[in-house]
Parts: C-alpha cells; sequence; structure tokens
C-alpha cells in the first residue's frame, strides 16, 4: 500500500509515519510513504530524521494549495491521510486568512486530486474544536458545528468539504476530531511544552480568562492508533471521534 501524508513533518503527522515505516501499527509491513510537506514554522525535518533512510519512506517539498504539484504526487498512492492544516487558535485570531487558505483551500484542492486520480481512501484528521464548547458532558458525531475561533470555523469547513465530497461524488472519505494531542516534537507553542519550557527558565505561564476552562488531552501515540484503526476499517462517510 503506498500513503501520501500531507503536513506529515509537523507534530502529529511525523509521529503517524514514524510508527507506519517503524512496523509500530499493524498491517504496515509492506507499506510504502510519500510526505508532502511546505516546511512552515511548524514543519521540521529532523521529526522526520528517524526514517530519513527508510527504504519506504519519500518526501516531497510543496504546498497542497498547488494544483498541478499535488495532482503529481496524489499519483500512483492508494491512501491520502490528511494532517496538513493550519492549527493554531491565537494565531488564527491574529490572522485567520492562511487557515482559510490551508485548511479549506488545501483540502479542496487534495479532494479533486483524489477523485482524478482514483485514491481509494481519503482521511481527513480534524479537531474536537469544530463542536465548540460544551459545559458538561461530551459529544457525539452527531453534534452540530459550533466553531468559536477561525481556525476551529476552518476545519469545519475543512469537514463539511470532505463529507461533501463523498456524497456528491461517492469518494471514499472518513473524518476523525481529537482532542488536544501531547507528546514528543510538540511545536513549543502549544500550552503543554509552552508551560514547561517558561516554567523551566523560570517564568510565568499564562492563564486563559478566569482559569476555569478544562481541556481534554490525547497522548499523540494514541491518536495515531486511532487514525491508522479508522484507515483500515472506518466506514466510509463517517466521522469518528
Amino acid at each position: 500500500m503506498k500513503i501520501l501524508v500531507t503536513g506529515a513533518a509537523g507534530f502529529i503527522g511525523s509521529e503517524y509515519v514514524r510508527a507506519v515505516l517503524t512496523g509500530s501499527l499493524p498491517g504496515t509491513d509492506d507499506v510504502q510513504v510519500t510526505v508532502l510537506d511546505s516546511l512552515t514554522y511548524s514543519g521540521n525535518l529532523l521529526n522526520l530524521a528517524p526514517i530519513a533512510g527508510h527504504g519506504g519512506y519519500q518526501f516531497v517539498h510543496g504546498d497542497i494549495c498547488d494544483p498541478a504539484l499535488v495532482n503529481e504526487t496524489v499519483a500512483g498512492h492508494d491512501v491520502i491521510v490528511h494532517f496538513a492544516a493550519e492549527s493554531h487558535v491565537d494565531r488564527s485570531i491574529g490572522n485567520s486568512a492562511p487557515f482559510v487558505t490551508t485548511n479549506v483551500l488545501g483540502t479542496q484542492v487534495l479532494l479533486d486530486a483524489a477523485r482524478r486520480q482514483r485514491v481509494g481512501r481519503f482521511v481527513h484528521v480534524s479537531t474536537d474544536e469544530v463542536y465548540g464548547s460544551i459545559s458538561q458532558g461530551s459529544w457525539t458525531e452527531q453534534s452540530p458545528l459550533a466553531p468559536n475561533s477561525p481556525y476551529a470555523a476552518s476545519k469545519a469547513a475543512s469537514d463539511l468539504l470532505v463529507l461533501a465530497y463523498h456524497r456528491t461524488h461517492g469518494l471514499d472519505v472518513v473524518v476523525t476530531r481529537c482532542s488536544n494531542n501531547y507528546g514528543p516534537h510538540q511545536f513549543p507553542e502549544k500550552v503543554i511544552p509552552l508551560f514547561i519550557t517558561n516554567l523551566l527558565d523560570g517564568g510565568m505561564v499564562p492563564l486563559y480568562g478566569e482559569g476555569a476552562n478544562v481541556r481534554d488531552w490525547l497522548h499523540v501515540d494514541d491518536h495515531c492508533r486511532g487514525i491508522h484503526l479508522v484507515l483500515g476499517g472506518g466506514q466510509p462517510g463517517e466521522v469518528y471521534n
């Protein structure tokens, strides 16, 4: 099986690629992986250094918003696992344009290439941020989308676009929505590494609002195992929290 993984020089995507190519995930003995990444501020090839010499690994430097490059890169792949996204809430509040461009337009470019090249499955990695806030309990996959930030709104838009390509064109898509991730190789602007590095440097940690917000955290390894389960056994057109 040949898998194209977008955004895999980042935190979660690189964990997934490392797990696939080191055999940590089931059914990956004969898998070949192509990484497509534009290497923005949060992308780092050092995240992929442990598998850089693997015979089943190939890296393509490029933007998912480039239709010609995407179409050429998608050709010959059986599956797309789509991690590439602008993903920082605070950055989206300051400037939402890159979030709409990458998360919505970039996803549309990938979907069109997947249709054109007859890709077998499109796994769209999303976020629980699309549901907004909840006072108690938890969301189900049928909960309405009510995003609070431009980042979350751009991911909700891309989710709906992915699902529309299933309903309109019959493309085999699955959407995953995870809670906040933590683990090795995480970019230091995220809250857990930010708190740790600030405290190690003798600094203060930021408090959001009155400090009453509650967050759910998932280790990146568990997230990647969940994505791989959905890749192999998810139902087309379904969302998985």
